[in-house]
């Protein structure tokens, strides 16, 4: 495994949340971000349960391009975010059936149990964010892009 790859699977997966970024309906060509949990496949493809009613699915539903921006925690004092790892995931955010992809369903509540409750509700459906490119930085110098097919080989 690439030291690259290596850094970008160790910061997700010790993160739970990240922010979503998609295109904004509602002012239009303007991005609209908002904090999500995900869960990940084991390719290392983003996991998002969303309701049909928020405005990030609406957005996704007509554009399906989405970032989804996850930050290191910060726990060594410092108060200065830009010295420590964040990644970018560029992709599509696709809908995945409850039936067909029971498996994903079931990876997702694994991790957020208290959420199965929310998929009769307000139509909340598991989205899975399949990687376009990565952009990673971990502080002054550890800049890089990764392609997806480097993370599924991690």
């Amino acid at each position: 495994m690439s030291s690259e790859a290596a850094a970008v699977i160790k910061l997700i997966d010790q993160q739970s949340f990240g922010i979503l970024s998609t295109y904004s309906v509602d002012v239009e060509g303007f991005p609209f971000g908002s904090v999500t949990p995900y869960s990940l496949t084991d390719e290392k493809h983003p996991l998002i349960l969303i309701s049909n009613i928020a405005q990030h699915t609406k957005n996704i539903i007509k554009d399906n391009r989405v970032s989804l921006m996850v930050l290191e925690n910060i726990q060594d004092g410092t108060q200065d975010p830009q010295k420590h790892g964040r990644t970018s995931i560029l992709g599509r955010a696709t809908p995945l059936d409850s039936q067909e992809d029971e498996a994903k369903y079931e990876n997702y509540f694994q991790q957020f149990p208290e959420s199965r409750a929310y998929q009769n509700t307000h139509g909340f459906q598991l989205y899975e964010i399949k990687p376009v490119r990565i952009r990673y930085i971990g502080g002054f110098g550890k800049i890089f892009w990764l392609e997806p097919e480097q993370l599924a080989k991690a």
